[in-house]
């Protein structure tokens, strides 16, 4: 009888063992939704490049930043120094890789550093690399950075913490403005 009772309660856990698993592996995971909030618009003019010329992986063209002004709702100032020290993969593929010093308007220094694409038809990218691209779309290219900051600002250490995406755009030859979110 103690036997049978050790079965039935050994019975019953596995029961409730398979019924706990269908339970979970019958419900459908959920990914939180991204959410983003706007941080600021980096208007950036450039020097002209210096090409360094074909390496191994593309060719390497460094775009100093002659200036620029930080303009939104959390953030505004100017662009102290920085550049971008891009790589043309293809007549298509711009690999970004930039990073500046912002002074925003309490005097906080914020290092700022983003990285990303800029992916376009042949046709589109040759008219932004003729300084055209104030006559396209958006839409008729891709632009998206991943965006870090760094500060030792208490007011603005937020920033040092959270993931941020820039997206983008030619608005004039020799003018890039990257419109920066936060991502919630």
């Amino acid at each position: 009888m103690l036997t049978q009772l050790k079965k039935n309660n050994n019975m019953k856990k596995h029961i409730f063992i398979i019924s706990i698993c269908s339970l979970l592996l019958s419900q459908q995971t959920i990914a939180q939704e991204l959410k983003s909030e706007f941080l600021f618009d980096l208007e950036i003019n450039l020097d002209p490049p210096q090409v360094v010329g074909p390496i191994l992986k593309g060719t390497r063209l460094i775009s100093p930043f002659k200036d620029g002004l930080v303009k939104g709702n959390k953030l505004n100032g100017k662009i102290l120094d920085g550049g971008d020290w891009g790589l043309l993969i293809d007549s298509t593929t711009f690999k970004v890789e930039s990073r500046a010093t912002l002074q925003i308007e309490d005097g906080t220094l914020i290092y700022i550093t983003y990285s990303g694409y800029s992916y376009a038809s042949a046709k589109v990218a040759a008219l932004i690399g003729a300084g055209k691209g104030g006559e396209l779309s958006p839409s008729d290219y891709y632009f998206r950075t991943n965006v870090t900051f760094e500060t030792s600002s208490p007011k603005h250490s937020w920033l040092n913490h959270i993931a941020a995406i820039g997206v983008g755009r030619f608005p004039a030859a020799g003018k890039v403005v990257l419109r920066v979110y936060a991502i919630k």
